[in-house]
C-alpha cells in the first residue's frame, strides 16, 4: 500500500477503494461525499503535479456500470467493452496470418491467445470467446 492509498483510506475515509496502476474507483452511499472525495483528490494530484481526466471522473451509480480496466462493471456482471473485442479479433486475424507465413512463433501466438482469454474470462465473455475460437481449445507449450 502506497502514501496514496493511505491518503484515499485514511485521510478521505473511503472504505471501498479499487485501485489498479492509474485507475481507480472509490465507492460511497451518497454524491455529496464521492463529489467532495473527488475535490479532495484533484487537489491532492494538483499538488504532485498530476491531473485526472475530468469525462472519466465522475459520479454515477454503479447501477449505470463502470468502465474500469476494458470492462463495463455492474453490480451483478462484467462485460467486455465492445472495442476491446473488436481490437482483439483483428489483431488475432493479424496473428494468424504472421504464424501462417512463418513470421510468428507458436509459442508467442499461443501466448498472446492465452493472456487474452485470461483477461476476458474475468467478465461474461463466452459467447465472443466461442464466436473467435469455436470452441478450439488452447493447448499447452509442446
Amino acid at each position: 500500500m502506497n502514501e496514496f492509498d493511505h491518503f484515499v483510506m485514511r485521510t478521505l475515509g473511503c472504505g471501498a477503494y479499487l485501485r489498479f496502476v492509474d485507475d481507480m474507483l472509490l465507492f460511497a452511499d451518497d454524491k455529496r461525499t464521492l463529489w467532495a472525495w473527488r475535490a479532495a483528490l484533484m487537489e491532492r494530484l494538483a499538488g504532485l503535479r498530476l491531473t485526472i481526466h475530468a469525462g472519466p471522473a465522475q459520479v454515477r451509480p454503479t447501477s449505470e456500470g463502470v468502465r474500469f480496466l476494458g470492462f463495463f462493471v455492474f453490480p451483478q456482471h462484467r462485460r467486455l467493452l465492445r472495442r476491446k473485442g473488436v481490437y482483439y479479433q483483428r489483431k488475432l486475424r493479424r496473428m494468424q496470418a504472421l504464424y501462417e507465413a512463418g513470421r510468428l512463433s507458436r509459442v508467442d501466438y499461443v501466448d498472446s491467445l492465452r493472456g487474452w482469454i485470461n483477461h476476458v474470462r474475468y467478465g461474461d465473455t463466452w459467447g465472443l470467446r466461442r464466436k473467435l475460437f469455436g470452441g478450439v481449445r488452447i493447448y499447452p507449450h509442446p
